[in-house]
């Protein structure tokens, strides 16, 4: 995908640089997000997610900006392929290994219903 720009950054205390100085909306030191729809800025195309944006009830946990990046993911694809149709997928497993070495299996009924 091009762009023009993509700006991975890693923080607890966001610290926004030249970042400021881009005509986004800005309060208290973070950048505002419409989140009832897909993490966007008030600039059309550029989005924010994790702990450098803010919306009313913003909790600052990693599990919130992962459930953000996926949406906003989501959202940047349908701006990019309007035409296409959004198919979610999604990994699972079908056992987990036990800490004293026993391997437990999902029955192979509801692994072939969710896959």
């Amino acid at each position: 995908i091009k762009t023009d720009h993509f700006i991975p950054l890693f923080g607890l205390s966001p610290k926004l640089g030249p970042i400021a100085d881009w005509g986004l909306e800005i309060e208290k030191n973070a950048i505002k997000v419409d989140n009832s729809q897909n993490y966007q800025t008030n600039i059309p195309g550029i989005f924010a997610i994790g702990d450098v944006n803010t919306y009313p009830e913003k909790l600052k946990l990693i599990l919130c900006g992962f459930h953000e990046a996926t949406l906003m993911c989501q959202a940047a694809y349908r701006i990019i392929n309007p035409d296409k149709k959004y198919i979610l997928k999604y990994t699972t497993v079908s056992g987990i290994d036990g800490f004293d070495g026993s391997r437990k299996e999902s029955p192979k009924a509801v692994v072939q219903s969710i896959t």
